[in-house]
C-alpha cells in the first residue's frame, strides 16, 4: 500500500470517529439522565476514569509523536515519497498535540474530581 493511500485512510479515520464522538456528544446532551457525581466515593471513582483516561490519551500522544520523528526521518530529498511522508509527520504531529491537550484536560477534570471528593 503507498504511502498517499496511508494518509488518505487516516484522514478518512479521523474524519469518521469526529463524526461519531459528534453523534454521541449531542445524544449526551439530549439525555436528561445523565449521572453527576455526588457523593465523594462517585467523585473519587470519576477521578480514577479521567485520570485513566489522560494516562490513554497520553500514550497516544507519545505514540503520535514517535511516529512523526519516524516520518520525519525518512522524508528525505524532494520525491513524491518524501513529500507524503512529511505530511504524514505532520499529520502525526497534530494528533500528538491534540492528544496531549486532551490529556492535559483530563488530568485538570481528574484533580476537580479528587478535590470534591476531599472536600477542597
Amino acid at each position: 500500500m503507498n504511502l498517499t493511500r496511508i494518509a488518505t485512510l487516516l484522514s478518512a479515520v479521523i474524519v469518521g470517529v469526529s463524526l461519531l464522538t459528534a453523534g454521541s456528544l449531542s445524544s449526551v446532551a439530549a439525555d436528561e439522565k445523565v449521572a453527576v457525581p455526588q457523593t465523594a466515593a462517585e467523585h473519587s471513582a470519576e477521578a480514577a476514569r479521567y485520570q485513566q483516561e489522560a494516562d490513554e490519551l497520553q500514550a497516544k500522544a507519545d505514540n503520535h509523536a514517535k511516529l512523526a520523528a519516524t516520518y520525519a526521518a525518512r522524508a528525505t530529498g524532494g520525491t513524491k515519497q518524501a513529500a507524503t511522508l512529511r505530511s504524514l509527520a505532520n499529520h502525526c504531529k497534530r494528533l500528538a498535540k491534540a492528544y496531549r491537550k486532551a490529556a492535559d484536560e483530563a488530568r485538570e477534570m481528574a484533580k476537580a474530581h479528587g478535590d470534591m471528593a476531599n472536600g477542597s
